[in-house]
């Protein structure tokens, strides 16, 4: 059940879309609020405080950042397959749990 992770889609839309946020949040800053709160934020602080709060409460173990910019669409039967491969490993563990407690059982 191993599957191939597309590491340079995964970490450049990740490295990009970063920096293209934080660059939408430190114009936004400093041209919009800046004025009003006299707090001034480089570009590297604002980096540093999204990466944080993406790491803190974003998604970071699928790619959907790719996902959403890709024109490609998803393959359904991938994603099928990989259901059905899922469950059939949960169905394996789950009677190889109920035959350890059966074996208990006996012992009793």
């Amino acid at each position: 059940m191993k599957y191939k992770v597309d590491w340079f889609n995964l970490a450049t839309s990740y490295l990009f879309f970063g920096f293209v946020y934080s660059a939408v949040i430190w114009v936004i800053w400093n041209f919009l609020f800046t004025p009003f709160y006299d707090l001034h934020f480089s570009f590297l602080q604002i980096l540093g405080i999204y990466t944080i709060a993406r790491i803190l409460f974003g998604n970071s173990n699928t790619n959907y950042v790719s996902n959403i910019y890709t024109p490609k669409t998803p393959d359904l039967d991938k994603i099928d397959d990989y259901l059905k491969d899922f469950q059939d490993q949960l169905d394996k563990e789950a009677k190889e749990v109920e035959d350890q407690y059966r074996d208990l059982d006996k012992k009793d």
